[in-house]
């Protein structure tokens, strides 16, 4: 999750780096719907404190008991708290922002520095995901969590009943197979196997682009959670594809935005995303027994895995109506006041540090007060999480992106440096 804007090489460390296309530059927009994202996470986790709304979960296929649980998980206000959909959007928008930037240098007609790329996307990927544990940790040790069963599977399957030097170096290289005291992380690993093999990504949009067959990556990446059932398929790098293609496209043009936002984009965007939460509603036998005492089990959304080809085609409309909601935004101006705003504009900032910070701190939260009722919690969470997340966007985030940019310039020197040696060295040997 990185800023959508042109990020000139470490190639000019040493020269006037070259103008970027004229009017190319920050997707603004796109920070906006990234803050908002990150909200909605907060609200998620906040709400699966809720015992009942913690059996539902992140995924359609269980409904819950009570008419407010129903009417939250059910329904299209389901899109106030859809935390899987909110992730969905968060990657498309890394393929976007990782793609942007290089498709921007290409039509400049100057390349792209994968030496400076490289620590720099290691250090503002590793150093706050790093940071983020070893603050889980220390809360851990200071109020242990709790595996009481009133207060919700959720709560219960973050309980850590050992700390290990160990886990914990495991944590922090994200790898896939180990349980991340502060679960968010699991994201994070799906960041850093796209940013590994993101030259391969691009080579292959690239050619796509050329040969004009990016519709076909995008049906492709839509196919596999159509055939899988599971948009996290190969750790969501078809997600992160579709982003990639429309960076790409975008970083081509001389300027993506429209001047003026169409008459019918924001509604168009707001259809979209409430599409996106569909495979939560969209069953004949939903609504009859929505406010009603019915057995859960009689409430079977489209997206749910009892339904297998409902379920198939549920994923794929969540990824596709995320794709869309995006490309509205960018080339339609869809939301633009609200996305633009001070306080959308702001919480985009905060993104990410909320988004790394937060989970530890609704735990801690409700372990400290396990009698309040746990709706509390949406007024209880984000008091708590949004302090030590500007904190740790002062103090880790910000300083990790100076960190990044200083590494990624040393590198790039040191390799110029290198490569410009060992060119000199035979005409010196010739001349001696």
């Amino acid at each position: 999750m990185i800023s959508i804007r042109h990020q000139p090489s470490a190639e000019g460390a040493t020269a006037t780096p070259p103008a970027p296309p004229q009017g190319a530059g920050r997707l603004r927009e796109l920070d906006g719907l990234r803050g908002l994202a990150a909200i909605v996470v907060l609200i998620h986790h906040c709400l699966l404190t809720v015992p009942a709304l913690a059996e539902v979960g992140a995924r359609p296929g269980t409904a819950p008991d009570g008419a407010l649980e129903r009417l939250l998980s059910l329904t299209p206000a389901h899109l106030l708290w859809g935390g899987y959909e909110a992730v969905l959007i968060f990657f498309i928008l890394s393929g976007v922002a990782l793609s942007y930037p290089i498709a921007q240098r290409r039509a400049a007609g100057t390349q792209f520095d994968w030496v400076d790329y490289a620590p720099r996307r290691l250090i503002r990927l590793w150093v706050p995901a790093g940071a983020s544990t070893l603050l889980a940790i220390a809360l851990i040790i200071l109020v242990p969590r709790s595996n009481d069963a009133s207060l919700g599977a959720w709560v219960r399957a973050h309980y850590v009943s050992d700390i290990s030097i160990k886990q914990t170096v495991r944590e922090l290289a994200l790898l896939p197979t180990y349980a991340y005291r502060n679960s968010v992380l699991w994201s994070l690993h799906a960041e850093a196997i796209f940013s590994i093999l993101l030259p391969l990504i691009i080579l292959i949009v690239a050619l796509a682009a050329r040969a004009r067959l990016s519709w076909a990556l995008l049906a492709a990446a839509l196919a596999v959670p159509l055939v899988s059932g599971d948009p996290g398929s190969a750790l969501f790098l078809p997600v992160f594809a579709i982003g990639a293609v429309l960076g790409w496209r975008w970083g081509t043009m001389p300027d993506p935005l429209p001047a003026r936002p169409a008459r019918w984009a924001g509604a168009a965007a707001v259809v979209c995303l409430i599409t996106m939460t569909s495979p939560w509603w969209t069953a004949p036998e939903t609504w009859p027994g929505l406010l009603s005492g019915e057995p859960s089990a009689a409430l079977v959304p489209l997206g749910s895995p009892a339904s297998p080809w409902g379920h198939r085609l549920g994923s794929a409309i969540a990824v596709a109506s995320a794709a869309a909601t995006i490309a509205l935004i960018v080339r339609a101006g869809a939301l633009r006041p609200l996305l633009r705003s001070k306080v959308v504009q702001i919480s985009g900032e905060l993104s990410f540090s909320l988004y790394l910070v937060h989970t530890p701190m609704v735990l801690l939260v409700r372990t400290l007060a396990p009698s309040i009722s746990p709706w509390w919690m949406l007024l209880a969470g984000p008091a708590a999480a949004l302090p030590p997340a500007c904190l740790f966007h002062r103090l880790i985030e910000r300083p990790s992106h100076r960190w990044s940019r200083a590494a990624g310039r040393w590198a790039s020197s040191r390799f110029r440096a290198r490569r410009n040696g060992s060119r000199r060295a035979p005409r010196g040997r010739h001349a001696a």
